[in-house]
């Protein structure tokens, strides 16, 4: 396992631009979901498998006028806090009518659970459709409990209920910061940006 930090250049704090996004989008293409910080972006995961999709990531960002990145890694062990994750994350899974399952038995019909870049466990579920379903679920829950619909909340409720999603394991699901961000009214990178902060406080530690 590794873990590879980046930065791309031009650098600007706190925006994401469109070469940002490229190498971003070509990662998550790739299976892995970047941490996404204030001053840089991190992804982990197995060494072949995430130096091939940096190269990648790095000729869509170059092609989208990157001028530079800078890149370091370093190994990492598997010891990590991945099985927190997985007890936290658990509840959520039964909520929505799924059931976990080790990352050995991801394949058709089951939903990858990726940890700091690396599927870790998998989610066999019996709901129709995509994983919005499972994301819709739990935004429909706070939504009861909130009073209202989301979009309808002021800035400083819309961070908070980010936070609760979070907590609730809502970023976990693929396709949740999209499906969020649509419901909130707000961009993605807002939602990236709320992120970063609930998570960075010591309430959401």
């Amino acid at each position: 396992m590794v873990r590879l930090e980046f930065t791309v250049e031009p650098f600007e704090e706190g925006v994401i631009g469109t070469h940002v996004a490229a190498a971003l989008d070509r990662l998550r293409e790739a299976g892995f979901e970047p941490d996404i910080g204030p001053f840089g972006n991190a992804v982990e995961g197995e060494t072949e498998s995430l130096f091939a999709a940096v190269a990648a990531a790095a000729a869509a960002s170059f092609a989208a006028g990157a001028t530079g990145m800078v890149l370091s890694a370093r190994a990492v062990t598997t010891d990590d806090d991945a099985t927190d994750f997985l007890a936290a994350i658990g509840p959520v899974v039964r909520a929505v009518g799924g059931r976990l399952v080790p990352a050995a038995e991801v394949g058709r019909g089951v939903v990858p659970l990726v940890w700091r870049g690396r599927v870790v466990a998998g989610m066999r579920t019996t709901i129709p459709g995509d994983l919005r379903e499972g994301v819709s679920s739990l935004i429909q829950q706070l939504e009861e409990e909130l009073g209202g619909p989301l979009a309808g909340l002021s800035r400083v409720d819309k961070q908070r209920a980010v936070r609760l999603l979070d907590e609730r394991g809502a970023f976990a699901l693929r396709n949740a910061v999209d499906e969020v961000a649509d419901t909130l009214g707000v961009s993605r990178v807002t939602v990236y940006n709320y992120l970063n902060a609930t998570r960075a406080s010591p309430r959401a530690r």
